[in-house]
């Protein structure tokens, strides 16, 4: 009750206005707090410590890709703080510190130098190879866990140090298995490798040319710019070649831009593309008929089993989209971060660091547990092919444990 309406309701008229010393307010005031506190627990309840605990997200949020990636991380959030969660007998909540380093390798320096001063006990990022592996002795030397969600080049993890991980399999062997299955099915001969000059499409061209020449494959190698839409100039020596395949290792939009560039000129080599591709969406950009295509991605089929369906239904239900064809490694890389927290029990950076490789996390991609390097245990991998207007599954690779 508050202290004019006590006056009121106890006023007299026969005694005069209702008064009180001043001395004597803070005594009601909290008379009346304990006596609020009594019959409604709830309040003291609300008293107690919920504390805020920061995990950064960093990647190109220009990409939409990436931005999808983090709509993924932003509902593993909400899905965990939606019960009760406490880290150290105390009550907490997560929050996602997002960043964009604009895949560039020094503003992803300078975010994960800004990162470590912050009270983020964790990261899950960078999005790029480039960038992951740029930030990556910064984390370390402070002592802060990177898990990063879809760096695979095989480089990223022979970094020095202890505190980062990969959430997917490494680049190295899915071309291994890319080769192996594309030989020994399209008895290829020939095959031309275009690179975009990036670290993650140098090491994944590099590790293809490798396993085709051992195959006995001939091959041809040529490179273009990470930002080139013209890809006239390696297409006319693919003219010129003429390969059964065309391995190219960019990201999505310039694979959407090599693939309408081979169409018009009546290019008839089969292309493997190894980005964000696996979407209907790609196909319409590219405004694909019957061409042959094929991608290797890390993970297994996105529409392979119950947990990535109902994973699906949620993200658009929050987010009115399709969640991008990586997405889902953003939402198993946050998960298994507050998985390993939830283990260690405790908010100090150097504990999850150690919990990180403890912890298995059966997430949507399969379970999450890491190797003293921090590579992916038993990583997964979809091999797809373009069919009826659609990519169906062709092969779907597990590693040997």
């Amino acid at each position: 009750m508050h202290y004019d309406d006590f006056c009121h309701k106890n006023h007299n008229p026969q005694r005069g206005n209702c008064s009180m010393s001043p001395l004597f307010r803070p005594v009601i005031w909290c008379l009346l707090y304990i006596c609020a506190a009594a019959f409604y627990p709830s309040i003291a309840v609300a008293q107690e410590l919920n504390k805020e605990v920061l995990i950064g997200y960093v990647a190109p949020l220009d990409d939409p890709d990436a931005v999808s990636g983090a709509q993924a991380a932003q509902l593993a959030i909400e899905e965990t703080n939606a019960a009760p969660v406490r880290i150290g007998n105390v009550n907490v909540s997560f929050k996602l510190l997002e960043q964009n380093d604009k895949a560039d390798p020094r503003a992803a320096e300078r975010i994960a130098r800004y990162l470590i001063k912050t009270e983020a006990v964790a990261v899950v990022g960078h999005w790029t190879s480039t960038t992951s592996i740029s930030a990556a002795p910064i984390y370390t030397e402070a002592g802060i866990a990177q898990l990063a969600p879809i760096a695979w080049s095989s480089l990223y993890t022979l970094v020095a140090g202890k505190s980062h991980f990969q959430g997917v399999g490494s680049d190295d062997l899915a071309m291994s298995y890319a080769v192996n299955y594309l030989s020994s099915n399209l008895f290829l001969k020939r095959v031309m490798v275009i690179d975009d000059s990036a670290l993650l499409g140098v090491s994944m061209a590099d590790s293809f040319e490798k396993y085709a020449k051992k195959a006995g494959m001939e091959t041809l190698r040529r490179s273009v710019s990470t930002q080139t839409s013209d890809f006239n100039s390696p297409l006319i020596f693919a003219k010129q070649f003429r390969p059964e395949l065309i391995l190219f290792t960019g990201r999505g939009a310039q694979s959407a831009v090599l693939a309408g560039s081979i169409k018009r000129l009546g290019i008839s080599s089969r292309l493997l593309l190894t980005g964000p591709v696996v979407s209907p969406e790609f196909l319409t950009k590219i405004n694909y008929s019957n061409e042959d295509l094929y991608a290797i991605v890390p993970g297994p089929p996105k529409d392979g089993n119950a947990k990535i369906q109902n994973f699906r239904k949620r993200y658009v239900a929050r987010f009115n989209r399709e969640p991008a064809p990586f997405a889902m490694f953003a939402y198993d890389c946050t998960l298994t971060l507050i998985s390993a927290i939830k283990k260690a029990d405790s908010l100090d950076r150097r504990r999850i660091i150690a919990s990180l490789y403890e912890v298995s996390y059966s997430g949507l991609s399969g379970v999450m547990s890491f190797n003293p390097d921090g590579t992916l245990k038993n990583p997964s991998y979809t091999l797809y092919q373009t069919e009826k207007n659609r990519w169906t599954v062709r092969r779907t690779i597990k590693a040997p444990a």
